[in-house]
């Protein structure tokens, strides 16, 4: 009697868990929708990439928003934080190592717009 019982919730359990995973994905073909459906509609041009002693951040569109730029090293430690940001920015890399850096945007209510990487590297 117990492995009948047994037998029975693991067959129901495997079933519904079946069953949910399946609702989770896409039909057959359609896969799964983009998070950035259009990659025309970028926001900040980043230049030079690679970069050694500044870097340039250029608000691509010209609806007189200001946006705030945050910039992160790879290991998610914040260092710098340039706010109202509309047109183009330079930002300095003298106290940058050789590395990847992170960098997001935000627009005035604190939504994420954007993200991206660059370089730096010291010769």
């Amino acid at each position: 009697m117990y492995k009948k019982v047994t037998i029975l919730l693991i067959m129901l359990a495997s079933t519904i868990a079946f069953a949910y995973g399946q609702s989770s994905y896409p039909p057959h073909g359609q896969g799964f929708p983009s998070q950035n459906p259009d990659p025309q509609t970028k926001v900040l041009k980043v230049y030079p990439n690679p970069a050694s002693s500044q870097i340039n951040f250029e608000v691509l569109n010209n609806n007189e928003n200001a946006y705030e730029i945050i910039v992160y090293n790879f290991l998610g430690k914040r260092l710098d934080d340039l706010k109202n940001v509309s047109g183009t920015k330079q930002l300095d890399l003298s106290n940058y190592f050789s590395g990847i850096y992170i960098y997001q945007v935000r627009d005035q209510k604190g939504n994420l717009v954007e993200s991206g990487k660059f370089n730096v590297i010291r010769q």
